[in-house]
């Protein structure tokens, strides 16, 4: 009878058994290190690529703002007031352009080389004089922005880029400004926060010039030559990465972007230190760490084993009738019945556990993924975001708060209102953020305050507010954009003092060509009048005159009274139409209105007027306008037709009114050459004529003056010659429920 080979102890498998278990986390752990290695590695890539991305759009930005800036000057009308206008112009630009620290040069078209203005050097130098290939000549070429690689300009000794606009007038190119563009202001738009990646920046002009360069390490230059074969790299690809020898020869990862306006290259590179820092020390270190975990539980594992078989050893002497089964274990197999049951329970309980370890691991993912999201739309918008508490503090906001507030966003978080502005101004916001809570509906308002961030200077700000929810729905904050409207408030009150100054310019012109015709229709009455009074006067004449002469000088005098009364009305006219030039709404019969501005274009041009047919029949035709300005409008349109009609054998001008649903619609017609379809398209913009002399603006103020009555204008293509012109305006109530 053969003798059975004595089982293994436990201390002999539960070594095997943690070796077996410590290789696969080994395993893991060098993968994982791998893994990391690879993430870190393209997370560096990527962060350099959205560095270059991000000083690509501030570069865009700084020429958009140069092209901006050129055609703002372009319009000035110093350019056209001769060599007063120059000096002018000069004085101008120096004060336009010198935050931007550059300068501007004139040229026209007719002497493209020589200089007319140059406001980097004094009135009365000599000014040198410009290339022939250079970005003026580009734009008086193309009509369009131009840019120019870097060259060496006359009288400057330094490589500089420059953006040019054309100077157009009356829809032709006279001319160009050119504006160099400083390397070292582009070179600053290339740096980036310390903690970024990517520490030598360029930028590139096609096909080989080197605009701007920046060593962000230590903020000084260098200078670098553009390697051979570098460009053909690039491509016609907008983005990209690739390795290039940097100044110093060493190899460079750089990402490059093309700035759409003008095709510039921006380029942010790492230096091969900056790549090992970023992603392969991390990855060591995570490894090491990762070895060291590895062998710390083995430690740990052969110190449990070792105090785990001591006690088991007494319970081994007891147990040594147990029947064997499976696995020979000498201490087990005593208490393999037991421990059987004892591990059902805790391996139920430990997956239950794996499983909401995972849950809730994955839960913390989505919800940090979430807050980076809410973080980055945050700071990429450039207005001021915040949220906060039901108590009024602020839990959450934007790097443009804490500029505006002027203290760091951690000086800001728990604090509210009453702590950080005025206490007029925290108490005004306070009342309403409790409203907007109140209420649970959003609030919209403007208001001028007095922030930290500049204070002295009240801005003017456009705030949107809305409730803060839960998920069950309950308020328990507010949240709160609010946008800096101050420049945009004064644009648009700038913009209604040119309109208006326009519309007095409009209405002079109109004054001055009418002037002459109703001096001249005045002079007939009054010249009757006065002649009514000679003839009466003699037939007075005498001590004891006769019934006949009585009666004859009588009717004499009521002719007089008659032609007197004549020149009157032409005067109320005038005077009606020339108004207080001030905005008056009150309710307008049309008819009656169009029939007083016919009557006075029929007196200023006397017997020259052509016949003004009118069909106002229709009545009800009330509009909520100013009556000077509207009768401006029809007074300017009248003069038009007259004028195209003028030396034509049939002359006649056609205006009617008629009413379609809720709009009353006047029609003026005329039977001139029409309006070539050129003209037509660009009728009724500023300083677009069909008249040598014409300023181009009455019927640019038409339009302007019937949108801001709720109308339109418009010129359609009529049937048969002539040109006809359609105004729409919006019936008054009562006139709609006539």
């Amino acid at each position: 009878m053969s003798t059975a080979k004595p089982a293994p102890s436990l201390r002999r498998h539960l070594l095997r058994l943690a070796m077996l278990m410590l290789l696969p986390a080994l395993l893991l752990g060098g993968w994982l290190t791998m893994e990391l290695a690879a993430r870190l590695k393209s997370d560096t890539e990527a962060l350099l690529a959205s560095g270059a991305r991000s000083r690509a759009l501030a570069v865009e930005r700084e020429l958009e703002a140069a092209v901006l800036l050129l055609q703002a000057l372009a319009t000035s009308p110093y350019l056209d007031s001769g060599s007063g206008g120059l000096v002018a112009f000069h004085a101008q630009a120096r004060e336009v352009v010198a935050p931007l620290g550059s300068f501007t040069i004139f040229v026209r078209r007719d002497d493209p080389l020589r200089q007319l203005v140059n406001s980097r050097l004094p009135l009365g130098s000599t000014l040198p004089t410009m290339l022939e290939d250079g970005a003026s000549a580009r734009a008086m070429r193309t009509g369009q922005p131009a840019f120019r690689e870097p060259i060496v300009l006359p009288r400057i000794e330094q490589n500089l880029a420059s953006v040019a606009v054309p100077v157009r007038r009356d829809g032709q190119v006279v001319g160009a400004l050119t504006m160099p563009i400083l390397p070292s202001r582009l070179a600053a738009l290339l740096r980036q926060p310390v903690e970024q990646i990517g520490s030598v920046g360029f930028i590139i002009a096609p096909p080989n010039g080197l605009v701007a360069s920046l060593v962000f390490a230590d903020g000084a230059s260098d200078p670098w030559t553009i390697p051979p074969g570098f460009m053909e790299r690039l491509g016609s690809a907008t983005r990209g990465l690739i390795r290039a020898p940097g100044p110093t020869g060493e190899p460079l990862l750089m990402a490059f972007e093309r700035v759409p306006i003008n095709g510039w290259i921006v380029i942010l590179a790492a230096t091969k230190a900056e790549e090992q820092a970023a992603w392969l020390q991390p990855a060591i270190n995570a490894g090491a760490l990762a070895l060291g975990v590895v062998l710390l539980l083995a430690l740990l594992t052969i110190a449990f084993i070792q105090r785990l078989i001591r006690p088991l050893s007494g319970l081994v002497s007891e147990a040594r009738g147990a029947p064997r089964s499976g696995l020979r274990v000498a201490e087990f197999e005593a208490l393999a019945a037991a421990v059987a049951e004892a591990r059902r329970v805790p391996m139920e309980e430990a997956e239950a556990s794996r499983e909401l370890v995972a849950q809730t691991i994955a839960l913390a993912r989505e919800v940090e993924d979430d807050r980076q999201l809410l973080r980055s739309v945050m700071e990429s918008v450039p207005d001021e975001i915040f949220v906060k508490d039901a108590r009024l503090r602020y839990v959450l906001v934007n790097r443009e708060v804490a500029r505006v507030m002027g203290r760091p966003e951690s000086h800001i978080l728990n604090r509210t209102d009453d702590e950080l502005l005025d206490p007029e101004m925290a108490a005004r916001l306070a009342e309403i953020d409790r409203e907007v809570m109140r209420n649970g509906v959003i609030h919209e308002y403007e208001s001028s305050l007095t922030m930290p961030g500049h204070p002295g200077e009240s801005r003017i700000y456009f705030v949107v507010k809305a409730p803060w929810r839960d998920s069950t729905g309950q308020v328990v904050g507010l949240v709160g954009v609010a946008r800096d409207v101050t420049r945009r408030r004064a644009t648009e009150q700038r913009l209604r003092q040119a309109e208006e100054a326009m519309r007095r310019i409009a209405r002079a012109d109109t004054l001055s060509a009418m002037s002459m015709g109703v001096a001249h229709e005045l002079n007939q009455p009054l010249t009757a009048a006065g002649n009514f009074l000679r003839a009466g006067m003699r037939m007075l004449q005498g001590e004891q005159p006769d019934q006949r002469r009585l009666a004859a000088a009588r009717e004499a005098m009521r002719e007089a009274s008659n032609q007197a009364l004549r020149a009157g009305e032409i005067l109320r006219r005038l005077r009606d139409f020339i108004g207080r030039g001030e905005t008056e709404q009150q309710l307008v019969s049309l008819g009656p209105l169009v029939a007083d501005g016919a009557a006075l274009v029929r007196a200023a041009h006397g017997a020259n007027a052509p016949q003004i047919g009118l069909d106002l029949s229709v009545s009800g035709c009330v509009v909520m306008a100013d009556q000077v300005q509207l009768q401006q409008v029809f007074v300017n349109l009248l003069r038009n037709a007259i004028e195209a009609t003028e030396g034509l054998a049939e002359r006649g001008i056609a205006v009617g009114l008629q009413r379609e649903g809720g709009r009353a619609v006047l029609s003026f017609r005329d039977a001139g050459p029409g309006l070539p379809a050129e003209v037509r398209e660009r009728l009724f913009q500023p300083f677009v004529s069909t008249k040598e002399t014409g300023m181009g603006i009455g019927l640019s103020i038409c339009r302007a003056i019937i949108e801001a009555h709720g109308g339109r204008i418009s010129a359609p293509t009529g049937e048969g010659p002539g040109t006809v012109i359609r105004i729409e305006l919006p019936l008054r109530e009562a006139a709609l429920a006539a």
